[in-house]
């Protein structure tokens, strides 16, 4: 079955900023591994059906100028800077490559893409392409500066080998140039654990299209690692550091490939799509040379540079596979501005001009914008103008904006250097500040709700399995700039606990920066512990688990607004929890992470081979919210706690059973029994103005799964053929949820309420529901009941 180019390619772009792997001698399907999609939803931006449209009619506008032959002469030429990673060795020695090395390796990648007769890289297959791409090493360093070894950047180390983390950590960041105008490419050693690994390479970031959001794939990090011991072509030169069969200098071929959008021949999956319609489908990768393998009922193309084939076999790029890359050329933002850098040229000696981009275009009120300076002809000087942000202006070459008023605001750049200023270039109505949604929830759940189990040996994907996974999270890209995380709800489909264990179990909500490797958990931000018997309660009524962090989390503090919230998973024999997640496939954003049994991050696509999302919802906002604290869960009757509220000004405490005062941010419980005390907060602007904290007490008998007492909560009249009251009278006051549900757990209705005095009354009106058994669920702070409702 031929493979539809256009329609999967869309789903690639969908699916960009990967970071991909290549290959592996040892490992098959390795390439995901390295797989660190960012590709994320941004409702403030256009649908991603627009978006598809938009990408749709430029691959039509490619092909056509191919089959026209108008696109023969449009060679498109890409700078290259090689950082060189070595360890203080001469150059020409072990790790410290030689110039003529990294010339023999970009001829070899110029030969690839260009399908050069008479070189070893020559397919005279029909598929078979000139791409139309060159490379070229760099003339000039950022500075501005002839470089002595064009193209060449050589960087001491200090150290023989580099594992991933730190690659990706500390390396890229501290010696990366400036990707709107370089290629990027590192040549290093890998550490041990690594050293079946040849290189691996993020795709293109697509931030800048209708329907994408700005934060694609870090401009730090863009750019391929490559081995330096598979760097370089052995035909072209005497470089015995070079291993075969990787070296003929295919690895880089394979890597650029994957950094201009391509995937693995055989999409990584048994008979998987690559989305092109002239690769044909295969089983699996190729490893020597192939040739007449067939598998998915076709004849594989071993020969290539996508596969996994030695570097002598490899000599085809195919015609769909080159409208992919061309097509990433002009619509990834930092792809596309490769093609104006000129610093392969000669050095142009004039003024400069003023080019820029913002991260994000559209953002709420006190949110930051960075700007990223898009000059060419190497300006030293910046003079930037924002209207409505602070600072108004600024010098730096890539300035932080923060937006404290509403509107659309224009912004100016002036460039200079030594020839003179440039002419200013004005964006109008450039920046979108919106005053909307200031307090929010947000998800990347949306679809069917399920558990999924593991598909190999037992347990959960999402939860305790055979493979011992350590902890889930899940990825909010925090695109509109949210500033403050006050808790989170997950929704958990399985909760088992071992006999005797429910009692005082708990389970591990975390929140981590998106400071980690590829984007993934980084530093942990807070741990909140979540009693198990909440948990099992929870799934027992169908309804999501409720978290509110001990202390608000400033997430502008953290470099990088985007974060993840997971659970930790222990292996008590006994004990199972799983998070729901949407059906394969409903999710296109992969933005779930898993931590395996050797504490290693890494994405379900990459380890799985599962696109889903799971069901958990973070509240955020620009202003932060009322919390609390408490110094026990569990405590012997009469035992003291220590509850510290934060986030208002005026605190008042309730019920005040065995309370120090029900005044004061801090106050002393020595409760009795189970219960939960609300906090309300007064005098402040803040996005939720209450919180709850549960005191589980020992030896005493609690109240039935820690709901409210049955007489407090009444519906009336029941059964009823139209509107029904939901009543209930205690010392508590906050926000009250109704949820009107199905005898199948349905949400059918949803009405939120404030409880300001002992007595809480609502109607609800059912008159346009069929008739039949409804139930509705209460939820006051940590306090939860369900009641069944009848209409006739």
């Amino acid at each position: 079955m031929l493979k539809i180019c256009t329609r999967a390619f869309l789903s690639l772009l969908v699916l960009l900023s990967f970071f991909a792997q290549a290959q592996r001698r040892t490992e098959p399907c390795a390439t995901m591994e390295m797989d660190s999609l960012l590709r994320l939803r941004n409702p403030s931006e256009g649908s991603l059906d627009e978006f598809e449209r938009d990408l749709q009619r430029k691959m039509v506008q490619i092909k056509a100028r191919m089959a026209s032959g108008k696109g023969a002469a449009e060679i498109i030429t890409i700078p290259i800077v090689v950082h060189v990673i070595h360890s203080g060795e001469a150059i020409g020695t072990g790790r410290n490559i030689s110039q003529a090395q990294v010339q023999a390796q970009i001829e070899t990648l110029n030969e690839d893409f260009r399908r050069r007769v008479n070189t070893n890289g020559f397919n005279s297959d029909s598929r078979g392409a000139d791409i139309e791409i060159e490379f070229c090493l760099a003339q000039f360093n950022p500075q501005g500066q002839r470089m002595a070894e064009p193209g060449i950047d050589r960087v001491n180390g200090n150290r023989t080998n580099w594992a991933r983390n730190d690659i990706e950590g500390s390396l890229k960041p501290t010696t990366s140039w400036d990707p709107n105008k370089y290629y990027n490419i590192w040549v290093l050693d890998f550490a041990a654990q690594d050293d079946n690994l040849l290189g691996y390479a993020q795709f293109p970031s697509n931030s800048n299209l209708s329907g994408i959001p700005g934060s694609g794939g870090a401009a730090s990090t863009d750019g391929v690692v490559i081995n330096y011991a598979n760097f370089g072509n052995a035909q072209k030169g005497n470089f015995s550091l070079l291993r075969a069969p990787y070296n003929l200098g295919r690895t880089l071929t394979h890597e650029t490939g994957h950094w201009l959008g391509l995937r693995h021949i055989w999409g990584d999956s048994n008979c998987g799509d690559d989305f092109c319609a002239d690769t044909p489908s295969q089983a699996s990768e190729s490893r020597g040379c192939q040739k007449g393998r067939m598998s998915c009922g076709t004849a594989n193309m071993v020969e290539n540079y996508m596969d996994y084939s030695d570097d002598a076999c490899f000599n085809i790029f195919t015609r769909d596979q080159k409208t992919r890359m061309r097509a990433v050329m002009e619509v990834s933002p930092r792809r596309s501005s490769l093609l104006t850098s000129n610093v392969c040229g000669q050095l142009v000696v004039g003024r400069p001009t003023p080019n820029f981009e913002a991260e994000n275009r559209v953002v709420l009120l006190g949110a930051q914008v960075k700007f990223t300076d898009l000059s060419t002809n190497f300006p030293t000087a910046w003079q930037w103008e924002f209207e409505g942000g602070d600072p108004a202006v600024a010098t730096e070459q890539n300035p932080t904006v923060t937006y404290r008023t509403a509107g659309k605001f224009k912004v100016t750049l002036t460039v200079s250097n030594a020839s003179g200023a440039s002419t200013p270039l004005t964006k109008t109505q450039y920046i979108e500040v919106v005053n909307a949604g200031l307090c929010a929830t947000v998800t990347n759940f949306t679809g069917t709700g399920t558990v999924i189990r593991q598909s190999t040996g037992t347990g959960y994907v999402s939860g305790q399995n055979s493979r011992r996974t350590q902890a889930v999270a899940e990825l909010f890209p925090n695109t509109l700039g949210y500033t403050n995380l006050r808790g989170a709800s997950l929704k958990f489909g399985v909760a088992k606990a071992a006999r005797g264990n429910e009692t005082e179990a708990v389970v591990r909500v975390k929140v981590w920066n998106a400071r980690g490797f590829q984007g993934g958990p980084g530093s942990e931000l807070t741990t909140k512990e979540v009693p198990l018997r909440r948990i099992l309660d929870d799934v027992r009524n169908n309804r999501a688990t409720t978290v509110v962090f001990d202390q608000n989390i400033d997430l502008s503090r953290q470099n990088n607004l985007s974060f993840l919230i997971g659970i930790e998973l222990d292996y008590v024999a006994g004990d199972t929890v799983a998070l729901t997640t949407t059906l394969n496939g409903e999710s296109l954003n992969a933005t779930s992470w898993e931590r395996n049994s050797s504490g290693n991050w890494d994405r379900y696509i990459v380890r799985t081979g599962l696109n889903v999302a799971h069901n958990i919802t973070a509240q955020v906002g620009m202003k932060a919210s009322v919390q609390i604290q408490a110094s026990a869960q569990f405590i012997n009757p009469g035992e003291a706690v220590t509850l510290q509220a934060r986030g208002a000004s005026v605190i008042n405490w309730s019920p005040s059973e065995g309370l120090s005062a029900t005044l004061g941010p801090q106050v002393i419980a020595r409760p009795s029994r189970t219960l939960t005390y609300l906090v309300k907060g007064t005098g402040s602007d803040v996005c939720l103005d209450s919180a709850s904290a549960t005191i589980y007490v020992r030896n005493v008998q609690i109240l039935s799964n820690e709901t409210l007492p049955e007489k407090d909560f009444a519906i009336s009249p029941n059964p009823t053929d139209g509107v029904a009251d939901v009543s209930f009278t205690n010392g508590l006051r906050g926000k009250v949820t109704l949820r009107l549900r199905s005898i199948t757990g349905q949400e059918v209705w949803r009405g939120e309420f404030e409880k300001t005095s002992d007595l809480f009354r609502q109607s609800i009106n059912v008159r346009t529901y069929p008739a039949g058994s409804y139930f509705i669920d209460l939820q006051l702070g940590d306090f939860v009941d369900r009641k069944r409702l009848v209409k006739y």
